[in-house]
């Protein structure tokens, strides 16, 4: 983010929780252990929870609680969108179930 911050806003979108532990539970594999969000007070809570444990300095809005984020734009588990003169110009893909961060560096460096 501070790499780009001259030329790009960047913002994470908290979603729905991936591997709720009273949903989908995989122990601590994940970091931390959070419940299903029930209503968007739990969802903010989670996602100042991430701010605070990782120092994430990225900006983070939070998704309805109807999921319309996640749901339009196929967001899960994980998506990258960089949106340019009001169209998106770059979607992340995974591949093995993995990302390759680096897309995104060669994406700015390239346009």
């Amino acid at each position: 983010m501070e790499r780009y911050s001259h030329i790009a806003n960047i913002y994470f979108i908290y979603i729905s929780e991936a591997h709720a532990a009273d949903v989908w539970p995989i122990g601590l594999s994940a970091g931390v252990i959070n419940l299903k969000h029930k209503n968007i007070r739990d969802r903010i809570q989670c996602a100042k929870n991430l701010k605070k444990r990782y120092s994430f300095k990225i900006p983070i809005v939070v998704d309805s609680m109807d999921n319309l984020f996640r749901d339009h734009y196929s967001s899960w588990p994980f998506r990258a969108f960089i949106v340019k003169d009001k169209k998106i110009k770059y979607i992340s893909d995974m591949n093995d179930s993995q990302y390759d961060i680096l897309d995104i560096y060669r994406f700015f460096n390239n346009n």
